[in-house]
């Protein structure tokens, strides 16, 4: 079944910039996964606003001037569309503001980008997070505490961001109320923060023992839910590996190192690196996600199992 996504963006081609000084103005549109694989495509009937898109251009990058903010570059994609103009939306977790254009970069290939990209993966402050010396809310952890894993057993934080957004369209959270599954209170994640589940629907439709599941996909509208309105401030725990670990009692994901190099600024990269070295190197460490993570379609077979 198809998947809608709802995202801002701005209407312009960094491949074919507007003048410097050009205003920016966000706008909000739809597109669809239309074989549900994970990924925005081509060749395959995925669209935007009910048109075909023809080209996706990722990583391209737009610097831009946010009024009260400055000079802030972005990283995303753009899409080509059949009978529209060219979009970009990012895929570094930026929440787009109006803006002044000033400047781009631009790929040369098009490929196709994993709906993962589109919005955080990460807890909301206040999240219970299990450690040797009991459950602490996620927003005090500091680089050097130890946290429960479920495979690795204790481990060492390397960093803790923490981003505020506006909680509407891609990132409004996610509330699992107590009892949902299994969780001792109210556990609120971003849509894309990935739970890890396990039960024999798993083992029977998937011969899987655990997957992990984007929450956004687990929602039904009473004990999961997609709460809109006000701000949500996400909190992003990264270890030297991809990690369970145990938030309000139950098992989700930490971040994924690979996917915090790929999508943060060079600065941060910088920073991790110089902690972790061998992130660096060009091996399978710190990129492979600890268990397999279901698509869309997948989770609905086992919803309706």
């Amino acid at each position: 079944m198809p998947t809608t996504y709802t995202d801002q963006f701005f209407v312009m081609d960094p491949g074919e910039p507007p003048p410097e000084g050009t205003f920016l103005t966000v706008q909000t549109f739809s597109f669809i996964d239309n074989d549900d694989d994970g990924f925005i495509g081509t060749g395959v009937g995925d669209s935007f606003n009910g048109l075909t898109i023809t080209a996706v251009w990722v990583n391209d990058t737009i610097t831009v001037n946010i009024p009260g903010q400055g000079i802030v570059t972005i990283t995303g994609v753009t899409f080509y569309v059949d009978g529209f103009a060219p979009v970009f939306t990012p895929t570094d977790g930026t929440i787009l503001q109006d803006a002044t254009f000033i400047s781009s970069t631009w790929v040369t290939v098009s490929t196709q980008v994993p709906v993962t990209q589109f919005g955080p993966i990460c807890f909301a402050a206040g999240t219970m997070i299990a450690t040797p010396d009991g459950p602490k809310a996620v927003e005090t952890l500091v680089p050097g505490h130890l946290v429960l894993t479920k495979d690795s057993g204790p481990r060492t934080v390397l960093l803790l961001s923490r981003e505020t957004f506006s909680a509407t369209g891609r990132n409004a959270p996610v509330r699992i109320r107590a009892g949902a599954l299994g969780n001792c209170s109210d556990l609120v994640v971003s849509q894309q923060h990935r739970m890890l589940i396990s039960d024999w629907r798993t083992d029977l439709y998937l011969g899987l023992q655990e997957v992990l599941v984007a929450a956004k996909h687990l929602v039904d509208g009473e004990k999961i839910v997609i709460e809109e309105g006000g701000t949500v401030e996400y909190c992003h725990i990264l270890f030297d590996r991809h990690e369970i670990v145990w938030a309000a009692g139950i098992p989700s994901e930490s971040l994924n190192p690979a996917h915090y190099i790929d999508r943060s600024s060079s600065t941060s990269v910088a920073e991790v690196l110089r902690l972790f070295p061998a992130l660096g190197q060009e091996t399978d460490h710190g990129s492979a996600a600890m268990r397999p993570s279901l698509k869309a379609h997948e989770v609905h077979v086992l919803m309706a199992g």
